[in-house]
């Protein structure tokens, strides 16, 4: 857990919160409908919210619910889960991009595993809602992906294949230079299948966090691709190329064949 913590103390230094642009600041995005701030749950007085990314198709969706980056002490909804929220609404799935509560939220005396735990039990919480809400949303809630970057696919990781798993059991699970930093081995057979996403140079979360958990996933089973984007550090541009595609190009084609 030391090890832990320093890492994810690296992690939120780096974390910058960014804003999202709507759908009407860009003409060429008007096949997606943004809601922005939805309340999903309220949680020790604290309203915790999320940005939903609607395709204007009328037939029930695929749906993932993204998780920002941040060391569990800062970040926000938007940045890159936003880019990558848009880009997938973009071609057909409700994406959702929630804020959590972080390590400050949990009051003095807060530890980093608190803030891990708060982070998977509003995860749990976010996609409560929007499974009851499937219909107002216009998802299929039997196809459901998690994802999310840095401590968002912590939290996703943990949450789906971790000792004390947390949430609905999701169709799909990304993976963006996150770990499980020794809960590989709770991955069963019958899991969901993950994409992991991982530079060779990450400094912050290291390669071989995804390493291990391909690895755990094979010899249990379960289908995992591991994207190695040679000398990549920690938090990618989604467009970087990988193979003849960018890395969100490669999100996008993963789902296609597991929610489609």
């Amino acid at each position: 857990m030391a090890r832990l913590t320093a890492m994810l103390t690296v992690m939120s230094i780096l974390a910058i919160a960014c804003r999202t642009a709507t759908a009407q600041d860009d003409p060429k995005r008007a096949t997606t409908v943004l809601k922005s701030n939805l309340e999903y749950a309220v949680v020790g007085g604290k309203s915790l919210r999320l940005d939903a990314y609607l395709p204007t198709d009328k037939e029930p969706a695929p749906a993932i619910v993204l998780v920002h980056g941040g060391g569990f002490t800062g970040g926000a909804k938007g940045g890159y889960t936003g880019e990558l929220a848009r880009h997938l609404a973009d071609n057909g799935y409700a994406a959702f991009d929630i804020d959590y509560r972080l390590m400050g939220d949990l009051g003095p005396g807060a530890t980093l595993p608190q803030a891990m735990e708060a982070a998977q039990e509003d995860l749990a919480r976010a996609v409560k809602h929007v499974v009851a809400n499937s219909k107002t949303y216009a998802i299929d809630p039997d196809r459901l992906a998690l994802g999310g970057g840095s401590a968002g696919a912590i939290t996703a990781l943990l949450a789906t294949y971790g000792e004390h798993r947390s949430v609905r059991q999701p169709k799909a699970v990304i993976s963006l230079w996150g770990g499980m930093y020794g809960q590989e081995s709770a991955i069963k057979p019958g899991d969901p299948p993950v994409l992991l996403v991982h530079g060779t140079a990450d400094k912050t979360v290291p390669f071989a966090q995804s390493q291990s958990i391909a690895t755990a996933s094979r010899k249990a089973g379960v289908d995992a691709v591991l994207l190695r984007i040679e000398n990549g550090g920690h938090t990618l541009p989604l467009n970087q190329r990988f193979q003849g595609r960018t890395i969100i190009e490669s999100v996008t084609e993963f789902l296609d064949k597991r929610l489609k």
